[in-house]
């Protein structure tokens, strides 16, 4: 098991942000991620980003610092930062809005299988748990 950098923040963004804004960003975020060997996972809704982020040290560093530059987000908040297993595999940007945007744009469905059959096993139980009530409160599953 290799063992890699993983954060965890929160920003907020405007509440009613345009879904092409959503795609560019998850453009963006593929392409530095992919040439980074960063991979994680976004999640929005209404105005609010929380995102993971893991991979070597350095990459994951200089990915955050761009983020806290970046005029779409503010109210940055780091939540976890530590060595951990990377969980999100070959994901070089795992996207999910509850509402809205759908497939077509490249965002997956955040469904209790998407997260127990995309996450590697020994995903951190924080991560896992985070997903799931994510997915429980906003997108209407099942507890």
């Amino acid at each position: 098991m290799t063992v890699i950098r993983q954060i965890l923040y929160a920003s907020n963004t405007d509440r009613d942000v345009a879904d092409s804004i959503l795609a560019d960003i998850l453009a963006e975020s593929r392409k530095n991620n992919a040439g980074s060997n960063i991979t994680g996972v976004l999640l929005y809704i209404d105005g609010g980003f929380m995102q993971v982020l893991e991979g070597e040290n350095l990459a994951v560093a200089d990915t955050y610092a761009r983020i806290c530059r970046d005029r779409r987000h503010w109210n940055t908040t780091l939540l976890l930062d530590r060595q951990a297993a990377r969980a999100f595999g070959e994901w070089s940007m795992g996207f999910n809005r509850p509402s809205g945007v759908g497939e077509e744009s490249g965002m997956f469905a955040l469904t209790r299988n998407a997260i127990d059959g995309k996450l590697k096993p020994e995903a951190p139980l924080e991560i896992m748990t985070l997903l799931r009530t994510f997915y429980r409160i906003n997108a209407g599953g099942p507890h």
